[in-house]
């Protein structure tokens, strides 16, 4: 099978219709897997090369047996940016985590794999740049669904296992065997790896918080990806998580270290299949902040209602809401009238506050 009848407006229209549909719907409509680590960049999403050279050509998953890599040649031949992330090996520190939450489980993968929420929270730690920089990653880069097919890996290295081995590296087996010898020893050294990855000097006890249906964790802050799947998002969406990651960025910085370390927080709701995200947890004073890219009403109402609903779960000290500029004083007014501060960026490039006189 040759590409000799790709047509650079039959590709774009492909991309269209992956748009308008999802990435999994047009995966799975026409019976292509997921890139591996080559995808077509356009105008900062990403897309499968090879799903969407196949509906440019009318061709199905299974008629489509060219390599990423052919693909890819294809698509640059046209004129389109394909980008390229090499596999990144999992470093012993990575494999010491995800081996804890396998010991912890009776040497068992956790049966909800990717939707578990052990699985989430790990994957969640190991976006921090720690082991590894941004630069370079793609864009499953130890997604649940990777984290998940590792902790079956290192399932499959213990000697309770006595099925077929999945795909893996030596290095599953050296750990899981390190924490069959010494589980103790291996434990606490994951602990002090997950302290690390939250940035914090001590490791923190970590106790539910909440109701018996409610799970409370310590993440790190969710970095910007310059490049990401489109899963029917509109542009206009994209730009406004851009822009709220980068307010995000200005201010920790601005912030750090007279105010203290920052974290974020996941919260795990039973019945819930993704977890609610804190932007910002001031691990000092105790503050939950959401960040909101523009100052318009809607969205202004929106960080209101959203730091109230996670207060109900975390328990802070103090609520705030965190936006580019002042809102204006009606705004303000309102979120103090519910005991959450304003934190705003001033036009010298720092931050100021109109701070609540609820505590």
């Amino acid at each position: 099978m040759t590409l000799d009848g790709l047509e650079r407006e039959r590709v774009l229209l492909a991309a269209a219709e992956c748009d308008r549909i999802g990435r999994s719907a047009f995966l799975r409509k026409y019976r292509f897997r997921k890139a591996s680590t080559y995808f077509l960049e356009l105008d900062g999403a990403l897309y499968d090369t090879k799903a969407i050279a196949g509906r440019a050509l009318g061709l199905s998953g299974d008629e489509l047996p060219d390599r990423e890599v052919v693909v890819a040649e294809g698509l640059r031949a046209l004129g389109f940016e394909v980008r390229h992330f090499p596999a990144i090996v999992w470093t012993r520190d990575e494999i010491i985590l995800a081996c804890a939450v396998v010991a912890d489980n009776d040497w068992k993968q956790p049966t909800a794999k990717q939707n578990d929420w052990r699985i989430i929270e790990l994957s969640a730690l190991l976006q921090a740049p720690e082991f590894h920089p941004l630069e370079g990653r793609g864009p499953e880069f130890r997604s649940p669904a990777s984290v998940s097919r590792k902790m079956a890996d290192i399932a499959t290295r213990h000697s309770t296992h006595h099925g077929k081995r999945t795909n893996g590296n030596q290095l599953d087996a050296v750990v899981a065997a390190e924490f069959v010898a010494r589980p103790a020893e291996m434990r606490a050294e994951a602990e002090r790896l997950r302290a690390r990855l939250r940035g914090q000097d001590t490791i923190p006890a970590q106790p539910p918080v909440g109701t018996g249906d409610v799970l409370v964790r310590d993440v790190p802050v969710e970095m910007h990806r310059v490049a990401k799947f489109r899963t029917r998002a509109r542009a206009s969406e994209a730009t406004a998580v851009r822009r709220e990651a980068e307010l995000v960025a200005r201010y920790q910085s601005w912030a750090q270290p007279a105010e203290g370390d920052f974290s974020s927080k996941f919260i795990f709701l039973t019945g819930q299949g993704h977890p609610l995200r804190v932007d910002l947890f001031n691990l000092r004073t105790e503050e939950l902040i959401e960040a909101k890219g523009t100052i318009d009403r809607d969205d202004v109402r929106l960080a209101l209602g959203q730091v109230l609903d996670y207060a109900r779960y975390v328990q802070p000290k103090h609520l705030a809401v965190l936006v580019p500029a002042h809102p204006g004083d009606e705004l303000v007014e309102l979120l103090l009238s519910h005991g959450v501060s304003c934190i705003y960026e001033t036009t010298r490039g720092s931050f100021e506050r109109v701070r609540s006189a609820v505590v």
